[in-house]
């Protein structure tokens, strides 16, 4: 596979590209014929001979793989097959100027079949001429923000990214945050001088001006809110302390239930009178507490709708759940009674039937009204037919539409007795 490494000057990449390799290809102490770390895929897998070029004054000896230095880069593809190949500052070889079909670069269109790999590493891909661009078949690059030693981006791409750089394709990469392995220091030249200094990010500096920003409001709120709690304990306990003790003569129940004024104008009652206003007169009522008096006011009450049947399974059920039962007409009967609310009501027999046959009047009820043109009226207009026009609509829509003839009476003067002048 062809790798691409890049990345700018200071960034790590050379250092890593000899970190990642030599972890690769190490070989077992134990069984030399076998890599130390071994292949999920491929656990028998033999180490390799790596080739290197363009990395000055590397420390062979201190490294765990067998590296062995190669002056003709031009010529890679005489390497034995199986090698590993390593290319630093690549674009001396594979730059831009590189023009028509050369050996050097046409020979990546087949380096699959011998089984090499090669890592060509350079500062940008755009250094590196097309066609090896488009044989890439996985780019490494590392970014160094601010000059950092830890926290350095290593993005792998399945494809050579001509805009490494550009933020919107950080997405289409596999991202490990890494740093410099102290081990590789001084294993290799990296420059003369070294006048790469950490920076400090100017937005950093603002930083403790933000946290003043943010803390010191939040501490003033803290502890204005902490001294009206404590000012209101105060008073209350000054308060407590200034009662009056009551008189011998007087029984202590009347003590117990005398409140105290708070310093609002508000009555505290005592603790005993407090739970009783939440014990409900009526059991397992809860609105029936004293608490819930004000807000427990009646809104409506039952209006009865009384059902009767002589039907067997009717009157069986009905005896074995407790309802109403008697004999009218010589019959076996069952009658019960519901609210309007669907809920049973307890009534006597003889009072659910006479609901039945006679039905129940509710003077409570509001008279049903209609739209005239004077107003609202409780009596329907006569004049059924113009209704319609004049936008008449009962409110009650069980009532039925009367049907009322209309007539005009014309009054008959033709026998009047006329005077001939």
């Amino acid at each position: 596979m062809l790798f691409l490494r890049t990345g700018l000057p200071g960034s790590g990449k050379t250092l890593n590209t000899i970190k990642e390799i030599d972890y690769e290809h190490a070989a077992d102490p134990d069984n030399p014929l076998l890599r130390f770390h071994k292949d999920p895929d491929d656990p028998n897998l033999p180490p390799r001979t790596i080739y290197y070029h363009g990395i000055p004054e590397l420390k062979v000896d201190q490294l765990k793989s067998n590296w062995v230095e190669w002056e003709t880069p031009d010529l890679w593809y005489e390497l034995p097959d199986g090698s590993v190949i390593v290319i630093d500052e690549a674009q001396g070889t594979f730059g831009t100027d590189v023009r028509g079909r050369v050996e050097k670069v046409t020979r990546f269109e087949k380096h699959r079949h011998h089984g090499w790999d090669v890592h060509i590493i350079t500062q940008h891909p755009s250094l590196i001429c097309s066609p090896v661009r488009k044989l890439v078949g996985k780019h490494i690059n590392f970014i160094r923000p601010y000059g950092r030693i830890k926290g350095i981006f290593r993005h792998e791409y399945e494809m050579c990214i001509d805009r490494p750089e550009n933020r919107s394709n950080f997405k289409m990469a596999q991202e490990r945050k890494i740093e410099f392995d102290s081990h590789y220091f001084g294993l290799y030249k990296s420059s003369t001088v070294h006048t790469h200094k950490k920076i400090t990010p100017s937005y950093y500096k603002a930083i403790p001006f933000i946290a003043a920003a943010i803390l010191i409001p939040i501490l003033f709120l803290a502890g204005g809110f902490w001294y009206v709690i404590k000012s209101k304990s105060s008073d209350s306990d000054a308060l407590m302390h200034s009662q009056p003790e009551p008189k011998v003569s007087e029984p202590k129940t009347q003590v117990a239930q005398s409140s105290v004024a708070s310093t609002t104008g508000r009555v505290v009652q005592p603790v005993q009178e407090y739970i009783q206003q939440y014990k409900p007169r009526i059991a397992d009522v809860e609105s029936s507490a004293p608490r819930y008096d004000e807000t427990n006011k009646a809104r409506d009450f039952p209006r009865p709708t009384c059902m009767a049947s002589t039907d067997v399974r009717m009157l069986l059920a009905a005896k074995s759940r407790g309802l109403n039962t008697g004999t009218f007409n010589g019959e076996d009967t069952v009658c019960q009674c519901y609210s309007q609310q669907a809920t049973r009501m307890t009534t006597s027999f003889d009072f659910c039937m006479s609901v039945v046959q006679n039905g129940y009047f509710d003077d409570t009820k509001q008279q049903p009204a209609y739209a005239t043109p004077a107003g609202l009226s409780s009596t329907r207009s006569l004049e059924s037919r113009d209704g319609p026009q004049r936008g008449l609509a009962a409110v009650d829509q069980s009532a039925h539409t009367q049907k009322v003839s209309r007539f005009n009476i014309i009054p008959d003067s033709s026998r009047t007795e006329r005077t001939i002048k």
